[in-house]
């Protein structure tokens, strides 16, 4: 089931408010997705994001905003982003990170 989660509970996070916006262009298919929800716990709480795809489905990007803060990821093909991170060297205490 799609939504966000309580890391340590696993308990749904409260959907307060959506807002979905679709564009088709043949094969291609874009989804702006506002989506509001509620911590109903009194201490801030570490969430998780989880939406399934379907085994034919690609992620090209991806932006969530939590208060003032903005999180951005863009998504490689698997074979192009398996042949980076091989050639990523890891560093103690760091995220690993592709020059390519």
């Amino acid at each position: 089931m799609p939504g966000l989660y309580a890391l340590l509970s696993w308990d749904v996070l409260p959907l307060k408010s959506s807002t979905v916006k679709a564009c088709a262009n043949g094969y291609s298919l874009s989804i702006t997705a506002h989506l509001t929800y509620t911590n109903p716990h009194k201490e801030p709480v570490e969430g998780i994001f989880i939406y399934p795809l379907e085994e034919s489905e690609v992620v090209a990007g991806f932006e969530a905003a939590v208060g003032s803060r903005r999180v951005t990821f863009q998504l490689q093909n698997r074979h192009r982003a398996q042949d980076c991170c091989l050639q990523c060297s890891p560093s103690p205490g760091r995220l690993r990170r592709c020059a390519g």
